[in-house]
């Protein structure tokens, strides 16, 4: 189970539309505001109050997705890593976006899909159907490799299962981006990633940045 961060306060910012949490702006922001939203909003109190009105009220929210990075030809262990953190994710309500193909992509798309979240793929050729057939949102890049940088970019932060040269380059991309990455211990390491083999705690991390508890 993630760490349950208590005594929060949400409000919204007027001018950006942003979902601000005890002040400070998250990586949620509001396609509309209806009553019912905002009056549930503010009676969330807790982390887990939150993710409950997430999932209800996804329809009305655009939630920067989670990057999920990784090998295409996964170990057995890194694939049901990968497969449970996705359905972790889509618990939560969160959005992954990914390379779209075998491996950990497939794992994590496929966890997303059994507990009904969204996964986005960014492929590296042109040919739709070169993508796995779990992931919901397919975009063809024709960039090749390049399209590692539009996942770093498009992420508010990175998790890395594995992996090697090309997963090496995302990281790369995200720390170069200023991204958050976070790392199993089988991923490419480098100075400014946080390596973590513990899924609870690499979600409550997540869950930090995405509502900017970075610093706590």
């Amino acid at each position: 189970m993630y760490k349950i961060i208590s005594n929060l306060n949400f409000s919204v910012s007027e001018d950006t539309h942003r979902l601000l949490c005890n002040g400070r702006l998250t990586q949620i922001r509001l396609i509309s505001a209806t009553d019912d939203l905002m009056k549930a909003l503010i009676q969330c109190c807790d982390t887990k109050q939150f993710f409950i009105f997430l999932k209800q009220y996804t329809q009305y929210l655009q939630i920067a997705p989670v990057g999920i990075i990784g090998p295409k030809e996964a170990s057995q262990s890194e694939y049901i890593f990968a497969e449970k953190l996705g359905q972790s994710l889509a618990d939560l309500g969160l959005p992954i976006i990914c390379g779209g193909r075998n491996g950990v992509m497939e794992a994590v798309c496929k966890g997303v899909h059994q507990h009904g979240g969204m996964s986005i793929g960014l492929i590296p050729s042109g040919n739709l159907f070169e993508s796995n057939h779990y992931v919901k949102q397919i975009v063809t890049t024709n960039m090749g490799p390049t399209r590692n940088s539009l996942i770093a970019l498009s992420a508010f932060s990175l998790v890395a299962i594995g992996g090697g040269m090309g997963t090496l380059s995302e990281i790369a991309y995200g720390l170069h981006y200023g991204k958050p990455v976070f790392i199993t211990s089988t991923a490419p390491y480098v100075e400014g990633v946080v390596l973590s083999d513990n899924l609870d705690e690499i979600i409550t991390l997540v869950i930090a940045e995405l509502l900017n508890f970075n610093d706590d």
